[in-house]
């Protein structure tokens, strides 16, 4: 099986091929917590899904990264990468106020720098 490998909140994701797991905020839904498994292949662009049970309900956290491991094995690939990005101490203030973006001497912005694009600011 898969070997699991968990990356703190704000590491960067790795590069080549391989699978990840992370748990994030949604970007056109910032008060949403979502999780995606992104596989990138030998010679391919990264895939991106959000991993739903049978039933059609989101996967959690945990149960992505199962998925995920079965996904790795069956790409004969040796490591599953998971991050929370919720995780930080930031992220977990927001959830701790229930999604809200605007708590106290705080401005988050929906930036990002690496393509070039500045999207709404998160603040309410």
């Amino acid at each position: 099986m898969a070997e699991l490998v968990m990356l703190e909140p704000h590491d960067a994701l790795p590069e080549g091929r391989g699978v990840t797991v992370m748990r994030r905020f949604d970007e056109d839904d910032p008060d949403r917590v979502i999780v995606e498994i992104a596989l990138t292949p030998e010679h391919g662009r990264r895939e991106t899904t959000r991993p739903a049970h049978p039933d059609g309900r989101p996967m959690g956290f945990e149960d992505a990264i199962a998925a995920a491991r079965e996904v790795a094995d069956s790409e004969r690939l040796p490591r599953v990468f998971a991050l929370d990005r919720t995780a930080g101490p930031l992220e977990q203030e927001v959830l701790a106020h229930g999604g809200a973006h605007d708590a106290p001497g705080r401005e988050l912005a929906d930036e990002d720098e690496e393509d070039g694009e500045r999207g709404p600011n998160m603040m309410r």
